[in-house]
């Protein structure tokens, strides 16, 4: 009876996560610009593969942000399976909550590939704080947002 009763547990929490994954982006903050409404947001990986066969200019991509500098909110990670971005805003014009991270939000930007320097890696591993989990040593070549607006959606 345990395991029968374990297994329905598990079941409904599995139904319950899968359920919310699929749950409608909802805009509860926005900061810097308004992400254009026209057209939907692309993945961090499909922003790459475009970017990567030549395409470039403004686009409006989807993901998961897990880190935020933790000195005053500058810069975020937005991940995409093992693939990440680095964010930053448009002329250091606005920043994010130190707590954004874990919330699902849409970015509308310029992507590049950018390399930082060993110095510069260390300053975010520093500002990243306890939470960080990339491995930032020597010079490390990453992805860039340069973001004119980003669209939060609260955790709850």
């Amino acid at each position: 009876m345990k395991k029968l009763t374990g297994f329905i547990i598990c079941a409904i929490v599995s139904i319950i996560f899968s359920a919310q994954a699929d749950q409608t982006f909802r805009a509860d903050q926005t900061f810097g610009g308004e992400v254009p409404s026209a057209g939907d947001p692309v993945s961090l990986k499909q922003a790459i593969v475009k970017l990567d066969q030549g395409q470039e200019g403004f686009v409006k991509i989807a993901g998961q942000v897990t880190e935020v500098c933790q000195a005053k909110g500058c810069w975020m990670i937005l991940i995409d399976g093992d693939t990440y971005a680095r964010v930053t805003f448009e002329d250091y014009g606005f920043f994010v909550p130190i707590e954004t991270s874990m919330q699902r939000s849409v970015i509308f930007g310029q992507l590049t590939r950018h390399t930082l320097s060993g110095e510069q890696a260390e300053h975010f591993a520093q500002d990243a704080g306890a939470q960080s989990t990339l491995k930032l040593e020597g010079e490390v070549r990453e992805y860039s947002i340069l973001a004119r607006a980003v669209e939060l959606e609260n955790r709850s």
